[in-house]
């Protein structure tokens, strides 16, 4: 056989292998998406099962582009939809989700607020038909099989503090866990602190409250959530300065991988109940104040092309983060070859 059309079909059988790989870990495994919809939050979780969450939903203006994701996922229903707090760009968003797609539950909190936007969520809420529970009190919930999550309640008024009042969701599989803050300020989550243990806390994932703001992600929250991997989401330029620097330093001295939607876009977290990987890189993949944490690269090249590469991070409880190259890279070297022998 031609070594080139050897070669070529060598690049083609590992494109489909690797491939078949990755399109595995989205049916297979449970998914935690964060969405990059500009300065907000929405993050989208699909069970092995199928079952889907929708944590947010950003802006109304930035609705277009997340239905368009959740169409590109596969997602035609959303079975567990959580409103965590009613600011524009946390809720926004939801309101066309609900007229776009079916909605079968509906958690959000018990604050009080009079924005029209708001409002015009409410009555989208009813007209939906969707089972609403405002959260008044801590409560489980099992959805298949080593999936289910947990809302943290602490029965603290908070008044005008909207941020404060976010729903609070800890998604636990099997022996893997995800923590959900929304806009949690310092305050609240000292009364976390007092209220659930350590145990009730720790999670691998933490969803950094208020998109990295210094008002939130104190050492001592951090100390007991523990978490291996932060998802920070916030525009690139905002005018609000997310993420703080404070808190980017803070997570880094603990060691915590960071994703950013700023600087990746939508990052996809896996989970198999024992570890979570991911098929995109941290944005802090050496941080010098992570050296006890070593990273191992393996990488195959052709003809001094990378086509492939997979770093390793051990977590707590063995859990492995796995991180290949895109498949374009491969694709992108069978084109070159292919130039090169016409």
């Amino acid at each position: 056989m031609n070594p080139c059309r050897k070669l070529i079909i060598i690049i083609i059988a590992t494109s489909l292998l690797l491939a078949g790989c990755l399109h595995s870990s989205d049916d297979s495994h449970l998914s935690v998406h964060m969405i990059d919809i500009g300065q907000g939050d929405s993050f989208l979780i699909k069970t092995p099962e199928g079952i889907t969450m929708l944590i947010d939903g950003g802006l109304p203006q930035e609705s277009d582009q997340l239905i368009a994701y959740l169409k590109r996922h596969h997602v035609n229903q959303i079975d567990y939809m959580i409103a965590t707090h009613p600011h524009a760009d946390h809720i926004g968003g939801l309101i066309p989700v609900m007229k776009e797609l079916p909605v079968h539950h509906v958690i959000m909190p018990a604050a009080a607020h009079t924005s029209l936007l708001y409002e015009s969520f409410l009555e989208t809420v009813l007209e939906s038909q969707a089972d609403i529970q405002v959260v008044q009190a801590s409560s489980q919930h099992s959805i298949e099989r080593d999936v289910s999550f947990e809302i943290l309640y602490t029965g603290i008024y908070y008044g005008s503090n909207l941020n404060d009042w976010s729903v609070v969701l800890r998604l636990i599989h099997d022996e893997m866990s995800f923590l959900f803050t929304g806009d949690l300020e310092s305050g609240a989550e000292m009364d976390l602190l007092n209220y659930f243990s350590p145990e009730q806390l720790s999670s691998e994932v933490l969803k950094v409250g208020h998109h990295g703001s210094s008002t939130s992600t104190t050492q001592p929250f951090l100390n007991a959530v523990q978490p291996k991997i932060a998802l920070i989401s916030c525009s690139i330029d905002n005018p609000y300065g997310h993420p703080s620097d404070q808190v980017i330093h803070r997570l880094e001295a603990a060691g915590v991988w960071i994703y950013r939607s700023d600087l990746k876009g939508s990052v996809i977290l896996y989970s198999d109940g024992e570890k979570i990987w991911s098929h995109q890189a941290p944005v802090n993949l050496s941080p010098v104040s992570s050296a006890d944490i070593f990273t191992k690269r393996l990488s195959l090249r052709i003809d001094h092309f990378r086509c492939f590469s997979v770093y390793a991070v051990p977590f707590q409880k063995q859990a492995v983060q796995m991180v290949p190259a895109p498949l374009t890279n491969a694709i992108l070297h069978f084109i070159l070859i292919h130039q090169r022998f016409h």
